[in-house]
C-alpha cells in the first residue's frame, strides 16, 4: 500500500512539473510572436547570408561569433547563433547567452529619465546640480600637465542641464575618448568608464564628477562621455530608488523582460558569454581574468555588484532587448503595458541637437539614440546605438524593422565593417 502511495506521488509530481513547463512554453509564445520572412515581405535567402557573413569573420579570427535577431511588424522573423562563446570552441553561442550590453544601456536609462519627466519629478532644463550638488558650480578644462596630472580650469558660463545629459552635450568626458588627458584625470580619481566589479557606487562617482572639469562649455558641442551615468544618478535621486530597481519596476518587468539587468546571481556565470580582445596581430583572444584596475570579464555575475552604471551597466539576451526595442517602435507600449506616452517616445528619436554639429556621420542625436539622416544604408528616422563589447541594434520605423546583433569583442576595430555588411544584407532582403 505504501509503495502504491509513493508511486502515485511521483506520478503527480511529474504531471504538475510537465504542466508548469507547458505553461511556460505558452507564455513564451504569447510574449514573442513569430513569422517567416516571406510572411512579412522579406527574403529568407538574403537573411540566411547573415550566418555566412558572420562565419567569415569567425574564420578570420576577428570575432568569436554573434547572436542575431531580426523582427518585422512586431514578429521575430530571423534568429541565429553563429560561432562560440569560448576560445576553445567548446561552447556554441545560444539564444539564452547573456551579453554585456554596455552602452546599449543608455537608451533604457534615457527612457527612465523621460518617464520621470512625464510625472513631473524631472524637467528637461533642470540643472544637474539640483539633484547632484557638486554640479552647481562647474568648471571647464583649460590646460593639463601630464607630468603630475594637474590642470587649470575656469568657471563655466552656465551649468549642465538634464537635456544636455540626454543629448551628450553637457561636457562630461569619457576617459577612453582622450586617454592622455581625460583618462588620466578620471583614473586619478577612481572613476571607471564602464561597469566595474569594485565596491563603489554611482553616487560616489557622480559626486566626484561634479568637482572635475568639463571638457567644454555645457551645450556648446556634442562629446561622448559619462553623461548617462550622471543621468542614472539623477534618476535615483528623483525617484528615491536604486537605478536597477527603478528600471525593473517601471520598464523591464512591465513589458515582460526577464534577463536584462545590471547584475545576476553567480549561478548564471555559465550563461555569461566570454569577453574577447583584439590582439596586435588583428586576431581575437579571450580576455584575461584581470583586465586592469577597474575591470574583470565576469563583472555581471561576480564582484561587489554595487556600481549601477547608467551608461554601460546592463547585461542580457537578444530576445529581452528586443522587447525593449519593440516597445519603443510601438511608441512606448507593448501589449497592455505603457512605458512612455507616444509623444514622449517619438520625441526621443527626433534630432535634439538644433545647431550643434553631430560628429559621428551624417545623422543626428536624440535623447539617448543616434538618429539616421541622409545615410545611404538606413532610412531617415531609423534610430540606434551600440555598445563597447561590439553589440549593436537599430529600430527602423519606416519598415517596422528591428535588428539586433550581439558580439563580445571589446572595442573591436572591425565593428564598422561587420555592421555595414549586416545592414546591406538586411535591406537587400526587403522585397
Amino acid at each position: 500500500m505504501k509503495s502504491i502511495f509513493l508511486f502515485t506521488i511521483v506520478l503527480m509530481t511529474i504531471f504538475f512539473t510537465s504542466c508548469r513547463e507547458k505553461a511556460k512554453e505558452v507564455i513564451e509564445v504569447e510574449k514573442y510572436q513569430f513569422a517567416t520572412p516571406a510572411e512579412v515581405g522579406m527574403s529568407l535567402d538574403s537573411l540566411a547570408q547573415i550566418d555566412e557573413m558572420v562565419m567569415e569573420f569567425v574564420e578570420a579570427e576577428k570575432y568569436p561569433g554573434a547572436v542575431t535577431l531580426i523582427a518585422k511588424n512586431g514578429k521575430i522573423i530571423y534568429e541565429s547563433e553563429v560561432g562560440w562563446s569560448d576560445s576553445t570552441k567548446t561552447e556554441a553561442y545560444r539564444k539564452d547567452h547573456l551579453f554585456r550590453m554596455a552602452s546599449m544601456t543608455k537608451p533604457i536609462v534615457s527612457v527612465a529619465a523621460m518617464q520621470l519627466m512625464e510625472t513631473g519629478k524631472l524637467k528637461l532644463d533642470d540643472p544637474v546640480g539640483k539633484y547632484i550638488p557638486s554640479f552647481m558650480d562647474t568648471e571647464v578644462l583649460e590646460d593639463f600637465n601630464s607630468s603630475d596630472t594637474t590642470w587649470t580650469s575656469s568657471t563655466s558660463t552656465s551649468i549642465p542641464t538634464l537635456r544636455q545629459l540626454l543629448t551628450q552635450t553637457a561636457g562630461v568626458p569619457y576617459g577612453f575618448m582622450n586617454p592622455p588627458i581625460n583618462g588620466a584625470i578620471l583614473a586619478k580619481h577612481g572613476i571607471p568608464d564602464l561597469s566595474t566589479h569594485l565596491p563603489i557606487t554611482i553616487e560616489e562617482t557622480a559626486d566626484k564628477m561634479g568637482d572635475l572639469p568639463l571638457v567644454h562649455e555645457p551645450g556648446a558641442q556634442w562629446m561622448y562621455g559619462l553623461n548617462t551615468d550622471i543621468l542614472g544618478r539623477v534618476v535615483e535621486v528623483a525617484s528615491g530608488m536604486p537605478l536597477d530597481k527603478y528600471i525593473r519596476e517601471n520598464i523591464t518587468k512591465p513589458i515582460g523582460i526577464e534577463k536584462l539587468d545590471f547584475y545576476f546571481n553567480d549561478s548564471l556565470t555559465p550563461k555569461l558569454s566570454k569577453v574577447f580582445l583584439t590582439g596586435p596581430d588583428g586576431k581575437i583572444m579571450q580576455a584575461p581574468q584581470n583586465m586592469g584596475p577597474f575591470y574583470i570579464p565576469n563583472y555581471p555575475t561576480e564582484g561587489a555588484k554595487t556600481y549601477l552604471s547608467g551608461g554601460s551597466g546592463m547585461t542580457g539576451t537578444a530576445r529581452d532587448y528586443f522587447l525593449f526595442c519593440q516597445a519603443m517602435l510601438n511608441d512606448g507600449t507593448l501589449g497592455t503595458a505603457e512605458i512612455l506616452k507616444s509623444e514622449t517616445a517619438q520625441e526621443m528619436h527626433k534630432n535634439q541637437l538644433d545647431t550643434i554639429t553631430y560628429p559621428w556621420g551624417s545623422g543626428s542625436f536624440g535623447f539617448g539614440f543616434h538618429v539616421a539622416q541622409d545615410e545611404s544604408s538606413r532610412p531617415d528616422g531609423t534610430y540606434s546605438w551600440g555598445g563597447a563589447f561590439s553589440t549593436t541594434f537599430w529600430i527602423d520605423p519606416k519598415n517596422e524593422l528591428i535588428v539586433i546583433q550581439l558580439r563580445q569583442v571589446l572595442q573591436s576595430p572591425y565593428n564598422q565593417e561587420i555592421d555595414g555588411k549586416l545592414e546591406k544584407l538586411v535591406y537587400s532582403a526587403l522585397k
